[in-house]
């Protein structure tokens, strides 16, 4: 059975173009265009991992992240950004900064714009931590 992936993204374009990269390397994706849908697909479709931006009207990613890891402490999040910076996040995001970084959540951050085999190669080493990977 292929791992189930929620891709969250107010681009339309760009949540299109992931889910077309993901869907031929054969997982099975899920889409939401905000934080809000997102948690409602979540909650829908409990998926093995979640890919959001960060950045998204209603709700944004850290808020709907936070959210999902409060029921789903083990679900593993991807957050992908073109303007992510560590420091500017927690700063900007005081309320959730000891709460993202609490160590047992299995959080990973790729910056725009990256190569689709960088976010290919890292979803498979969140999925299958203990498997060697090779570089698509």
């Amino acid at each position: 059975m292929s791992k189930k992936i929620l891709i969250v993204e107010d681009d339309s374009l760009f949540r299109n173009m992931l889910a077309e990269i993901l869907n031929s390397a054969g997982y099975n994706t899920f889409r939401a265009k905000d934080g809000e849908e997102g948690l409602a697909t979540f909650k829908a479709s409990n998926p093995d991992l979640v890919v959001t931006d960060i950045r998204m009207p209603r709700k944004n990613g850290i808020q709907m992240s936070m959210d999902i890891l409060r029921v789903s402490p083990k679900t593993p999040i991807i957050f992908i950004s073109g303007w992510y910076d560590p420091e500017r996040l927690y700063s900007e995001n005081r309320e959730s900064a000891s709460f993202l970084k609490n160590d047992t959540f299995h959080l990973r951050f790729l910056k725009k714009p990256f190569h689709a085999t960088q976010l290919l190669n890292m979803i498979r080493e969140v999925l299958d931590p203990h498997k060697k990977h090779q570089a698509a």
